[in-house]
């Protein structure tokens, strides 16, 4: 009987263990924590968006490896995996899949179960410090010994007790810390990502605390926006812009924005660029001045903040005219405004200063080059019997479920292929 070892107990950890455990495998997990699936009550707001119903391998930082994967293990397989183990999940906005108790607990509890039932152990409160192959001379003390006792790889405890296994599962979530693998096993410097990004808040002031929805998007060169609008003046002209843009709730802060879209963009914007607000993002710039300007003609009295609080809410209204250069307080007088003001709702710059707090981002980018994996298994191309899953990878996907979906698609691939398994089903 093979004897594999996962160290990391959170969504990749857990499914890994019992994937290997169901398929023969002696396994042991080690986890830091007092118990094993703690991290995974912390997600999504405490209600784990734990898939989503249209997984992309382009929604990842690293898509190609991803579509291995996930031709290996179909995204509507990792689903009904979950539905086969007793949990009922229910479907939201954009295709959030949620369980249906809309409680984290649900899912940990679920998968502790399943855990018992395979008949994996956990070892808790217990943090290993190196992975190291048996028998390596100087590197570990005991080491010669693992290796007489038939296993490949030796676990070396803060406690200094150490084990030896055939197969090792890394599931140690982000920023793994170095020295704990092989040092030819490269390494890609991590940083938080979908997170809230501050940005400068002159034009912003006085809209903490309002929602909505909207496209943002990155240009490197601000001077291409005027591409956006040239087919208002020139019907034939074609706009070339190709960078990234996120759909989706936008929160002002104090701080400058957070919400769903701000947290994908984070993925990609860097301190110093700007970052752009189409606040009427379902309507082409013909579309937008055409509405603005037609609203002047009918209610004329009204003021440019009031023309403009009938398509967006009236606080981020004033501070689109305010950015548009004209007074909020008096009427549109000419066609030109109407032009300016769909312009700049459609074109509202922010200067990005970084993340708002690290502590509060959700994935780590960066981990262990997944040029050294295989895809298909997760084990690492250079050490037999060596495997990284979930957020050790340096594999990062948009919000919405994606990144937990990686944790199990990869945790899994790497439980059935460590205990040397065709296939299992977790249940």
């Amino acid at each position: 009987m093979a004897r594999v070892a996962v160290v990391g107990g959170g969504a990749s950890g857990l499914v890994a263990a019992i994937e290997a455990a169901r398929s023969g495998a002696d396994v042991v997990l080690y986890e830091e924590a007092d118990r094993v699936g703690k991290k995974i009550l912390a997600t999504g707001n405490g209600r784990c968006n734990l898939s989503n119903a249209d997984i992309m391998s382009d929604d990842y930082n690293r898509p190609e490896f991803v579509q291995e994967a996930m031709n290996e293990l179909p995204p509507e397989d990792v689903l009904q995996m979950f539905v086969s183990a007793g949990l009922l999940v229910s479907e939201e906005d954009e295709g959030r899949i949620y369980p249906y108790s809309n409680k984290a607990a649900t899912v940990v509890d679920v998968l502790r179960l399943c855990f018992t039932e395979a008949g994996a152990k956990a070892c808790c409160s217990s943090k290993v410090e190196r992975i190291v192959p048996a028998g390596e001379a100087g590197e570990v003390q005991n080491a010669a010994l693992c290796e007489n006792d038939g296993g490949r790889w030796a676990l070396v405890c803060a406690d200094g007790a150490v084990e030896a296994f055939d197969s090792v599962i890394v599931a140690v979530g982000g920023a793994p810390e170095k020295g704990l693998v092989p040092d030819d096993v490269k390494y890609v410097s991590t940083h938080p990502v979908l997170v809230g990004l501050k940005t400068d808040t002159a034009n912003i002031k006085g809209l903490s605390g309002i929602r909505v929805r909207a496209r943002l998007y990155l240009d490197t060169d601000p001077e291409d926006l005027r591409d956006a609008w040239m087919d208002v003046v020139d019907p034939d002209f074609e706009a070339d812009y190709v960078g990234p843009e996120e759909r989706g709730e936008i929160l002002f802060r104090d701080y400058g924005i957070s919400g769903i879209a701000a947290f994908d963009m984070s993925r990609y914007v860097r301190p110093g660029q700007m970052v752009f607000i189409d606040l009427l993002p379902d309507l082409d710039p013909q579309e937008k001045v055409d509405f603005i300007w037609n609203q002047v003609l009918s209610h004329p009295s009204r003021t440019a903040c009031e023309v403009l609080s009938g398509m967006m809410p009236s606080r981020v209204a004033r501070a689109v005219v305010t950015a548009a250069g004209l007074n909020p307080d008096e009427p549109i007088i000419a066609e030109q405004e109407a032009v300016v003001l769909a312009m700049v709702s459609e074109s509202f710059g922010l200067t990005v200063k970084g993340i708002a707090d690290p502590k509060q981002a959700q994935v780590m980018r960066g981990g262990y080059a997944v040029k050294h994996f295989c895809p298909s298994t997760m084990e690492c191309k250079k050490h037999a019997g060596l495997y990284a899953v979930g957020e050790a990878l340096d594999i990062d996907g948009r919000c919405g479920g994606y990144n937990l979906h990686w944790a199990w698609t990869s945790g899994i691939l790497a439980g059935r292929a460590a205990a040397g398994a065709v296939r299992s089903v977790l249940r």
